[in-house]
């Protein structure tokens, strides 16, 4: 039943190009989705790789020979930003991760040390975001990049 299948997690897999020096350091990302039905899924996780989509984005994808679910494209934007962030310091992570919540973001850490995906929703303003991290860019004390802005 369409109902049913709706209520149940899948994966969506992106293939990811490395640049020369190897990033990103995987080739493929998976993230949770739930079904929204006629091919489109509607991401649950927030990109830690892949750019160009976001948390909550609409997604169409195909069914591939292994059976898994391939990327096409963003159907629906949902205006959520997704930003990454390198830390120098593990010991620095849990208060970025504060500071970023107290903004109304979300984070999920990687299974790579110190490095963190936001999720900034479109009700955040981005540019106090920004300040933020560009102030611990400006003190090298983190790296960031805008794999997604909102749209």
């Amino acid at each position: 039943m369409a109902g049913e299948e709706s209520e149940q997690l899948v994966k969506v897999f992106f293939e990811l190009e490395q640049d020369e020096d190897g990033y990103p350091p995987v080739t493929c990302e998976s993230m949770w989705a739930t079904p929204v039905g006629n091919g489109l899924y509607r991401l649950g996780n927030i990109p830690f790789f892949a750019s160009g989509v976001a948390y909550e984005d609409v997604v169409s994808a195909v069914r591939r020979d292994d059976g898994t679910r391939g990327f096409v494209e963003v159907v629906r934007p949902s205006g959520h930003s997704t930003l990454r962030v390198i830390v120098y310091e593990a010991s620095e992570v849990p208060a970025l991760r504060q500071e970023l919540e107290a903004l109304g973001c979300d984070t999920e850490l990687s299974h790579i040390p110190n490095l963190m995906a936001v999720d900034v929703p479109p009700a955040v303003p981005l540019d106090s975001v920004r300040s933020l991290l560009e102030t611990g860019t400006a003190s090298e004390r983190w790296e960031y990049e805008e794999a997604c802005l909102g749209r």
